[in-house]
């Protein structure tokens, strides 16, 4: 049953390298209001990118971290999402009672939360399309994760909503008074109630230190 267990897993760390390799155009378009849809192309040279060199990590290696279009380098970035997002498909999928919530975990709260991370590091900015977008899945997907009423659900997600989102905001209010400065941009709050939406009001201490991180940062 091991080795089974194994290639399941291995097959989920190739499904994470795939999606990492979506999340980088994501990363690279939302900021900029341009289409996720259509082929990938050559951010330097805008020459479009044939499938075989854009096979996740492998492609960077072989062309030896420089495109194969213009000889330009290509960002660590590109391969460091890829392999992360393998890993955390791995981990989830380890952590995951079933592909429901394996499949729901991963794609649905794991990826977008890579998608702000690197958005943020790079440019400082939380994007609202994804923050906001993401509460609202928060709050649906709770029906199929553990609340069989929508009642329950909706309670459960508010909650973790207004803990996560509207407590903060009181914090942002409290630390920019006593920093004199901004302590906490629109874009973190959101993103709190993001997380309070999906791990309801238990998930509310890691929030509160998360959030007061970011505020002194």
């Amino acid at each position: 049953m091991l080795i089974p267990k194994i290639l399941i897993l291995i097959q989920a760390g190739i499904f994470g390298l795939i999606i990492g390799s979506f999340l980088n155009v994501l990363i690279y378009r939302i900021p900029l209001n341009k289409s996720v849809l259509g082929r990938s192309y050559c951010p330097s040279c805008n020459e479009g990118i044939p499938l075989y060199r854009n096979v996740p990590i492998l492609s960077f290696l072989l062309q030896m971290g420089r495109s194969a279009c213009c000889k330009n380098k290509i960002s660590w970035q590109y391969p460091s999402v890829e392999a992360a997002t393998g890993l955390l498909s791995i981990l989830t999928l380890l952590y995951s009672y079933s592909l429901l919530e394996y499949t729901i975990w991963f794609l649905l709260f794991m990826c977008p939360l890579v998608v702000i991370t690197v958005i943020d590091f790079q440019l400082k900015i939380i994007p609202d399309i994804i923050s906001l977008s993401f509460i609202l899945v928060g709050i649906i997907i709770q029906q199929y994760l553990q609340y069989p009423s929508w009642w329950e659900a909706l309670k459960f997600s508010g909650i973790g909503l207004l803990l996560g989102g509207g407590v903060l905001l009181l914090l942002a209010e409290f630390m920019s008074r006593l920093l004199k400065k901004e302590a906490m941009g629109g874009g973190d709050i959101k993103l709190m109630a993001m997380l309070g939406a999906f791990l309801g009001p238990k998930a509310f201490l890691f929030i509160y230190i998360a959030g007061s991180f970011t505020a002194l940062i």
